[in-house]
């Protein structure tokens, strides 16, 4: 996606000497664009976040790597989607984008027979299948209409704060250096984490889940999600819009060494059927997807959003919902923080923590259900809370 126009957050100039994140006092000083946020990551998390902040009259700077060019994972929404979109005052802009209408799902789960769970008694109607790049763009220029300052194809080279405890990053964008300053920053840099990281904030990994994922030409005309277990894992499928069907078969990291998809896919039969228009074997790609809590998720000026905070298993088909919502609520804790009101802050955290027991719960429950394989590692480690 080329860059779009878009409307820019109205930024000041200042030269402030500056210090890493350990303390040490930087020997220059930086002329630098203010903003209130600074948000790294351009996902559902951050735009979202800064869509909300641009609407409560804060100025935001969001930074994405990106330019929304490639394919990402993560393209099947939930009915319930509806609702959240509709809070944010972009359903409107949805329902004008490339999206499939998603009627249900079909699963293979505790026995080889499949079976369906159809949306059309679903209050908010049908599900969607989308590029999910798109959506993600679609968001991120919703936030820039809103005010935002949206930055594609920029990256943050290094990350500093002046002695007032305010933030510093430098972005490279289009081959140019800048310098920003924030009073508050967010990480939505998804499972990477890639700042709260570097300030030290810990991890709890439940799993080590992985995906191999795989874009194929779609062969049928239905448009559901297709789940199927298998001995050392599950395949997920779906349609998505310009004649295509993702493919994911989901195991465990160790278990997926030298491993064959195409022969991992022929033990599959109902996903193997769907795959019926492969004529060779397409390029595979390797995302992690594995359930994981970032501890703590919030600091002095700072705070993780979406992936960044919490991650699921795709099985939960919590994962743009979750996000979406960590944006929402992480916006809104900044607001309350900026009015004095650190509590918010805290309720965040719990919130955060309470969301990840509950679905560990959850995730216990679909996993057990699962009986066929006694011997298998992985279903094992599921039954063993691993």
């Amino acid at each position: 996606m080329d860059r779009q126009p878009l409307a820019h957050a109205r930024g000041s100039e200042s030269a402030l000497p500056s210090r890493d994140h350990k303390g040490a006092v930087s020997p220059a000083s930086f002329m630098t664009q203010s903003f209130d946020v600074v948000v790294a990551g351009g996902g559902p998390a951050g735009a979202v976040a800064a869509l909300d902040l641009s609407r409560r009259g804060f100025r935001v700077a969001l930074i994405e790597q990106s330019a929304y060019q490639n394919f990402r994972v993560g393209e099947t929404l939930p009915p319930e989607i509806r609702r959240l979109l509709t809070e944010l005052g972009v359903w409107e802009r949805f329902q004008a984008s490339d999206r499939l209408e998603s009627y249900g799902i079909r699963s293979a789960w505790e026995t080889p027979a499949a079976r369906h769970h159809d949306f059309l008694y679903n209050p908010y109607g049908c599900g969607w299948h989308v590029d999910r790049a798109g959506f993600d763009a679609m968001l991120a220029c919703a936030a820039a209409d809103g005010g935002a300052e949206l930055m594609v194809g920029a990256r943050i080279t290094a990350l500093h704060q002046d002695v007032n405890g305010q933030w510093l990053p430098e972005v490279v964008e289009g081959g140019k250096k800048r310098t920003l300053r924030g009073r508050f920053l967010v990480d939505a840099t998804g499972r990477k984490a890639s700042i709260v990281r570097k300030l030290g904030c810990g991890v709890q990994a439940v799993d080590r889940l992985l995906g191999a994922v795989a874009v194929l030409p779609r062969s049928e005309a239905a448009q559901w999600t297709l789940i199927e277990a298998v001995e050392n894992g599950w395949w997920y499928s779906a349609p998505l819009p310009g004649d295509r069907t993702v493919f994911a078969y989901m195991t465990d990291s160790d278990l997926w060494r030298n491993s064959s998809w195409e022969g991992l896919l022929k033990l599959a039969p109902l996903t193997s059927q769907r795959a019926a228009a492969m004529e060779k074997l397409p390029r595979i790609r390797i995302d992690s997807a594995a359930s994981v809590l970032r501890q703590p998720v919030t600091g002095p000026n700072w705070i993780a959003a979406g992936d960044a905070a919490l991650a699921f298993d795709p099985l939960s088909g919590l994962g743009i919902y979750k996000t979406i919502e960590s944006g929402q609520r992480s916006s809104a804790a900044i607001a309350q923080c900026f009015e004095g009101d650190r509590s918010a802050m805290v309720e965040y955290e719990n919130w955060t923590v309470e969301g990840f027991r509950s679905y560990l719960a959850m995730r216990r429950q679909f996993y057990g259900s699962v009986e066929r394989w006694p011997g298998s590692r992985f279903w094992q480690r599921r039954l063993d809370g691993r």
